[in-house]
């Protein structure tokens, strides 16, 4: 399974109201999946096309990369700080949530 990113252009199979095979450019990727913007396609299933407005959700173990974009390097560190940032980001967010709630118990007078 490749590795997808914003910008390939990538060719999906037939399904749903198309008739044919088409291709696209990747717009957002998922888990398993990938939704492209429907760019070449035959013209029976113009119809089709309109009825899915332009997108569709494919499977990446279905999708046939056409063109990719220029890759960045990645450094393993560099991931590894980003994970450990959100980490402490998220636990930051729950305290203060714990500690930020107020007492609605009205004083016996």
């Amino acid at each position: 399974m490749a590795d997808f990113e914003i910008g390939d252009v990538v060719k999906g199979k037939k399904f749903g109201p198309m008739e044919h095979d088409f291709s696209g450019v990747v717009e957002k990727v998922y888990n398993n999946s990938i939704m492209i913007s429907i760019q070449d396609f035959d013209p029976s299933d113009k119809s089709g096309v309109n009825e899915l407005n332009g997108r569709a959700v494919i499977r990446q173990k279905e999708a046939k990369m056409i063109k990719a974009v220029p890759r960045e390097e990645k450094d393993d560190d560099e991931a590894d700080e980003k994970k450990d940032d959100k980490k402490s980001k998220s636990t930051k967010s729950t305290a203060k949530k714990k500690t930020s709630k107020k007492s609605t118990k009205k004083a016996d007078k």
